[in-house]
């Protein structure tokens, strides 16, 4: 999206026929989080993280910094793993986001948001998407094995997973609505 954020688990028409993808789709799609973008995107982060003494259990300077990011990239990891491919695999779910594409701006962003809690199932029906629950929640408890001893708990694991939902809600807004954006940028720009 926007010639920098990498938009693999998007499927932009939903008028077209959908199939699922299989078991091992999933885990290709999971493995997308090893594209640039992530590396230098977990370099910023990481930098803001010790500029604000996030995690102050790390201490300073540069072993201070190298801990962030390694915590960082692997939360990151250890998400994508779970909530692409792991538990959809398990639970014959669908990890893609498939835009709803048109109509009502804020019918757009009620769907896109609520696919939070509603995910495609193989077959192509709906269902509590559990994947990213139990995912966010796999991600976090395998924190607890870096994490500073301080953040190596039960609210720890549960603020790291609200963190992830709110990234994950705001992301599918991007996605429903970056092919519009992209399009009236480029109309302006042919116009320009």
């Amino acid at each position: 999206m926007f010639k920098v954020l990498p938009n693999y688990k998007t499927v932009n028409d939903p008028t077209a026929p959908i199939s699922a993808i299989t078991v091992k789709d999933k885990f290709k799609l999971a493995g997308h989080y090893f594209d640039p973008f992530t590396f230098a995107y977990l370099t910023v982060i990481a930098g803001t993280e010790q500029a604000t003494d996030v995690k102050p259990g790390y201490g300073q300077g540069l072993k201070g910094y190298a801990k962030r990011y390694g915590a960082d990239f692997t939360d990151g990891f250890t998400n994508e793993l779970f909530v692409t491919g792991v538990f959809p695999a398990l639970l014959h779910h669908d990890p893609r986001y498939i835009r709803k594409g048109e109509g009502n701006p804020w019918i757009r962003t009620g769907y896109a948001l609520s696919r939070i809690l509603i995910t495609r199932t193989d077959a192509g029906g709906r269902a509590f998407n559990i994947s990213e629950f139990a995912g966010n929640i796999a991600s976090g408890a395998v924190s607890t094995a870096y994490y500073p001893s301080d953040e190596r708990n039960v609210s720890g694991i549960f603020a790291r997973m609200s963190t992830q939902l709110g990234y994950d809600a705001l992301f599918n807004v991007m996605k429903e609505f970056y092919p519009d954006i992209s399009k009236k940028l480029s109309r302006k720009h042919r116009a320009d």
